[in-house]
């Protein structure tokens, strides 16, 4: 319980967002699959950590041939 509550934690979100943000500058195009292995992120907070970069816009998200790809702005 303690785990899930603290994923959720804003700050947390803040400071996983950040470290992906940073992490993402080393290539343009990425897909789940190849950030969750570039930031050893679970699922949960890789998701959390991906929708406070969209709502910042500093990443936009589209379809390519591999499915859904992450890029920065």
């Amino acid at each position: 319980v303690k785990e899930y509550t603290m994923i959720l934690d804003k700050e947390h979100i803040r400071e996983n967002s950040t470290f992906l943000y940073g992490k993402m500058k080393g290539m343009y195009r990425y897909t789940f699959s190849e950030l969750q292995r570039l930031t050893n992120l679970g699922s949960t907070e890789l998701c959390l950590a991906l929708i406070q970069l969209l709502r910042e816009e500093k990443i936009t998200q589209d379809r390519g041939p591999q499915g859904i790809c992450y890029a920065t702005v």
